[in-house]
């Protein structure tokens, strides 16, 4: 027998029976399909509410990222490949943090979904703890052995400098990163996606954008280091921001759970 046909006759078994399923609902009463389309339309307007405002901002990252990233080409190659190996290792912190985020998301809208709403500061409080221990131990650990993992991507001595310059600013405050992308995973829990979208973007993204247009064109402040140090402001303030953004919307989702004529914990962003 070959490879994969196995597979490929339990497809062939299966396949006139999904059929047949598909047939015995598509050609049901009318009413029925008039229900399961109008509750499948809800699913998706669900769906779209939550993943299109997301995927909005990482598109918009991006292009902030442009002005950065422009920003630090300004200063040679060697700022620019000590940056780009600094960089590396922090994908290493990001991944890390960025697992608390989505376990964030999952526990909050699931409680969510079960009237628990006693829990969802709980996880909140357990994740932040969480991302600040493990970005803070991470952030400490790539800084103190920074020349040795940069110089996995560079034997240069100059190299090597540049991209410590960045490890002691970004990659050891990468913690606050996580504390803002936490609260946004409880945001979106709680079924707000457009308001933590627009918050990142005004404070991560614009104040970056704001700083490198003006603070860094003055001649004492033209440095990468004003670039990099634009990144734990930014992550600061936006952090404070999303806190009291989710403060507002969890009280707004109780009062809305506890109302006796809810009809729905669908649409609290309404």
């Amino acid at each position: 027998m070959l490879p994969g046909c196995s597979g490929c006759r339990s497809c062939h078994r299966y396949f006139p029976m999904h059929l047949g399923i598909s047939g015995s609902f598509m050609y049901d009463s009318g009413d029925r399909r008039c229900s399961s389309g109008s509750a499948e339309a809800a699913r998706l307007k669900q769906i779209l509410q939550t993943g299109l405002p997301a995927g909005f901002q990482g598109i918009l990252f991006a292009l902030s990222n442009v002005v950065i990233q422009s920003s630090i080409n300004s200063f040679g190659e060697t700022i620019m490949a000590g940056n780009a190996a600094a960089a590396n290792l922090e994908n290493f912190i990001y991944v890390s943090l960025n697992a608390f985020y989505q376990g964030n998301i999952s526990f909050t809208s699931q409680n969510l979904g079960a009237g628990k709403l006693d829990r969802i500061p709980k996880i909140l409080h357990c994740a932040q703890l969480c991302v600040l221990v493990l970005g803070t131990f991470l952030g400490v650990l790539a800084a103190l052995f920074g020349p040795q993992l940069l110089g996995i991507y560079s034997q240069s001595p100059d190299v090597i400098s540049a991209g410590m310059d960045r490890l002691l600013i970004v990659g050891i405050t990468y913690a606050i990163c996580g504390l803002m992308d936490t609260t946004v995973g409880s945001l979106r829990g709680i079924g707000y996606s457009v308001l933590p979208m627009l918050v990142t973007l005004i404070g991560a993204c614009g104040l970056r954008i704001l700083i490198v247009a003006t603070l860094f064109q003055v001649p004492g402040f033209h440095t990468v280091q004003t670039v990099y140090w634009s990144y734990p402001i930014s992550w600061t303030l936006t952090f404070l921001a999303h806190i009291c953004c989710y403060c507002w919307a969890f009280r707004r989702v109780r009062r809305h759970l506890t109302e006796p004529s809810s009809p729905s914990i669908a649409s609290p962003e309404k």
